[in-house]
Formats: C-alpha cells, structure tokens, sequence
C-alpha cells in the first residue's frame, strides 16, 4: 500500500526536514483576530457600554472559533491516521505481531505514517523496543519517505 504523494499536480519531494508546514495565512488570520479583539476591549474600557462589550464578547468568540475550527480539523485527521496506520500495520506485520500494534501511542502513529510499508515492520519493532523514544526519533529513521501533502 503506497500513498500518493501528489495532489492537484503537486509532485514536490518531501522529507524529514521539510515536512512540517507553518500556515501562514491562518496565524495572520488569527493575529488580526487577536488585535481586533485586543482594540474592541480597549475602546470597551475607554467608553463603556452594553455594545461595547457585546463587541469584546463578540471578538473573543471570534478568536475562539478561529482556534477551534482547526483544532478539530487537527482530531480528525489523527483519528484518520490511526485508523490508516492500524490498518497498513494490519497488512504488513505478521499475524503473531498484531499485538504490538495495540502498544502504539497515536503520536508514535503519526509518525510511522511517513514510512513505506517495507520498513514499517522494522521500526515498529523498534518503537516497541523502546529504541525509538521520541516522535522526531521515529520520523528520523524513517530510511524511504512516503509524502503527505494532505494534511490540515
């Protein structure tokens, strides 16, 4: 079972070193949330009144949903990803090893999802063994890279 690692023609090569993503446009969106907020309780102050701090209430729901709206998004793509990883461990572990795959943690799982099939037994024996502590350990080494260019 190998994923592709395009989407709507993005081809780009991935790698331990350029996997994580920073959103820019988000955190912008978020910051101007923030100030706008941040002015709304400060005009509040300024000049009280009902709507004014119906404004700050509304602001700080903003920010809120703003925060929310991708932290779900983040839950639902690590409940995807266990169920995936679950399954491709399903498929490549021998039936006597089924066992171990109960013993990995969702973040160890997360970071398994990079590797190709073929060296997946191997590192998860070595999770399991404890040689593999941390996540970036795992992800580290990972020899073949399988991209993931859909993530949230």
């Amino acid at each position: 079972m190998t994923r592709c690692g395009c989407i709507a023609g993005m081809t780009t090569s991935q790698t331990y070193a350029t996997h994580r993503q920073l959103p820019l446009l988000y955190i912008g969106c978020g910051v101007a949330l923030l100030m706008q907020a941040g002015y709304l309780l400060w005009g509040a102050v300024r000049v009280p009144s009902c709507g004014a701090w119906l404004g700050v209430v509304a602001g700080c729901a903003l920010v809120v949903v703003w925060f929310r709206a991708r932290r779900n998004a983040q839950i639902m793509q690590d409940r995807i990803i266990r169920l995936e990883m679950q399954v491709r461990l399903r498929l490549v572990l021998p039936a006597e090893r089924h066992g171990e795959i109960a013993k990995l943690t969702l973040p160890q799982l997360v970071a398994l999802r990079f590797a190709a099939d073929a060296e997946l037994p191997v590192l998860v024996g070595r999770v399991i063994a404890g040689e593999l502590t941390s996540n970036d350990a795992i992800k580290q080494a990972v020899r073949e890279w399988q991209p993931d260019h859909l993530r949230v």
